[in-house]
């Protein structure tokens, strides 16, 4: 066979062979989860990854910029956190949830942003 008409094989498996696994979330990530937030309950919501503690995680609510109170955070580089609007962390109120919350992660906060959230929660 010559190499023009070399056949390339790739080994595809759709769903990677067996049940899907993806990284536990980290701190200071961004991600869509389900989470216990406002009087609605639950609610599918980007969150910023607090601690981990044990089994579960916190977590801070993204909301939109002008909802935003006095100690919430506003994020400046919206693109590296995979967000579209202007949006805040609310870090005076978090929630714990369980790693199977946990949709899809989004992006990361930068360090300019990690800053000002670590300043907000003291």
């Amino acid at each position: 066979m010559d190499a023009d008409t070399a056949v390339m094989k790739i080994n595809y498996k759709p769903n990677g062979g067996g049940p899907a696994k993806r990284n536990p979330p980290k701190q200071w990530e961004v991600w869509l989860a389900d989470a216990p937030f406002g009087a609605e309950g639950k609610k599918r919501c980007p969150v910023l990854v607090g601690k981990r503690g044990g089994m579960s995680y916190a977590v801070y609510e993204i909301i939109p910029s002008s909802l935003r109170g006095g100690q919430d955070v506003v994020i400046t580089d919206l693109l590296r956190c995979g967000l579209e609007k202007p949006s805040a962390v609310r870090v005076r109120s978090s929630a714990s949830i369980e790693m199977n919350a946990f949709v899809q992660k989004m992006g990361d906060l930068d360090q300019a942003d990690i800053s000002k959230c670590i300043s907000a929660m003291r």
